[in-house]
């Protein structure tokens, strides 16, 4: 007899094409874990640590971006390519981040013509 839609399959939990379900305690932890990092972040804002400051707000905004990647958008139960995509990706904003410090530090003063 053969197998219709709407019956059970016999196959194995690892070859049904459902994506697995992510309990919601998982979904809690990281909105607490964003929540201390926003929390962090607007905190490190008010204090005075130069080049620091840029340096710290780039590396919590990586982390949240990874968190958000990791839980919110499945990236651990992706395939291959969609991981190979994100990375991607995330590598094209660090270049592009780059060579806009690079551009800003490279610069030199020009006088202004009225002087």
């Amino acid at each position: 007899m053969s197998q219709h839609a709407w019956e059970p399959s016999d196959a194995p939990l690892s070859q049904q094409s459902e994506p697995p379900i992510t309990p919601l305690s998982r979904f809690l932890w990281v909105l607490a874990v964003l929540l201390a990092l926003l929390a962090l972040s607007a905190g490190t804002a008010l204090l005075r640590l130069g080049v620091w400051n840029t340096v710290i707000s780039l590396g919590i905004g990586v982390i949240k971006a990874l968190l958000v990647m990791s839980v919110f958008m499945h990236e651990t139960e992706a395939r291959n390519l969609t991981r190979l995509a994100s990375a991607l990706g995330f590598i094209w904003l660090a270049m592009l981040i780059g060579l806009a410090l690079f551009d800003f530090l490279t610069r030199s003063v020009v006088p202004k013509p009225w002087n």
